[in-house]
């Protein structure tokens, strides 16, 4: 059974990364311009997307580490 390469995942895990960094700065542009139109939502979204990834990731990665560990011992 051929599992998914740990590359593929990387590759969607960045750009979420990259769009939750991007929401921050965002937000904080929107902060410095003093523009109130979902400023927070923008920030929150944004905290809660990277926390989520690094969360799922590391998650993963555990997971794959504990089960290999299973199968070879």
């Amino acid at each position: 059974m051929i599992k998914p390469s740990w590359k593929i995942r990387r590759r969607y895990i960045f750009v979420a990364f990259a769009l939750g960094s991007l929401m921050l700065l965002s937000g904080s542009v929107a902060v410095l311009l003093n523009n109130d139109s979902a400023t927070s939502d923008l920030i929150t979204g944004g905290v809660a997307l990277i926390t989520l990834i690094l969360t799922s990731y590391i998650f993963g990665a555990v997971w794959e580490d504990r089960k290999k560990g299973d199968d070879d011992g």
